[in-house]
């Protein structure tokens, strides 16, 4: 099973991490950004919209736009289900559920590279099924936090990504965006296979529930 969640968690590495009970904000993620850098990618049959920009007080900044060929409410599913993260992720050794309610769960992941075991946990804050919020902390890495939005468009969804890295110390802002940019355009392609191959699926069950029931 192939899901939405390695878009955000697949390349962050970290050893600790420290989780705020504070209200994720990620409204200047959600506005257009000063000098962004804008393209347009072709992900299978897919068209996604790329952006990123890098500033000195500002981190790292990157996003992708689509369209998935599943309704809201399946696309919302899809991309929200964190059961299988360890079986699709390279590395993962381990997930664990540190809190969980309607609308927030805390994820705490254990991920091997090379020959050390790496730590991170996650915040994530839903508002089923229009947005997906989340922060990862770190004393040593800095803050990474994002936002994911869904909004129905024609008998699909529109899927609007963007997080922000604010780095606790000086990186290479270019490797890093070239790493996240991979990453995410492999998963987004990933994950719209899935939606294209349920899809069916889910419209022939609603369709079956329609028929009166045999005599």
């Amino acid at each position: 099973m192939r899901n939405g969640q390695a878009w955000w968690v697949g390349w962050v590495l970290c050893s600790t991490a420290t989780v705020c009970a504070a209200s994720i904000d990620t409204a200047v993620l959600e506005q257009s950004w000063p000098k962004q850098w804008v393209h347009e990618y072709e992900v299978g049959k897919y068209a996604v919209r790329w952006r990123q920009r890098a500033s000195a007080d500002d981190g790292i900044s990157s996003g992708a736009s689509f369209t998935a060929p599943s309704a809201l409410e399946r696309t919302w599913a899809l991309a929200n289900d964190y059961h299988d993260l360890g079986t699709i992720t390279p590395g993962v050794s381990s997930v664990r559920v540190l809190e969980q309610t309607a609308t927030r769960q805390v994820l705490q992941i254990d991920i091997k590279v090379l020959w050390k075991t790496l730590r991170l946990v996650f915040e994530i804050e839903q508002d089923p099924p229009r947005a997906t919020r989340f922060r990862l902390t770190n004393e040593v890495l800095g803050e990474y936090r994002g936002v994911c939005l869904f909004t129905p468009e024609g008998g699909g969804t529109r899927v609007e990504l963007a997080t922000r890295l604010q780095p606790a110390v000086r990186i290479p802002a270019g490797l890093v965006l070239s790493i996240e940019r991979m990453v995410m355009l492999r998963s987004i392609r990933e994950f719209l296979e899935t939606c294209e191959h349920r899809e069916p699926a889910a419209q022939a069950a609603a369709h079956r529930a329609t028929l009166p029931a045999a005599t």
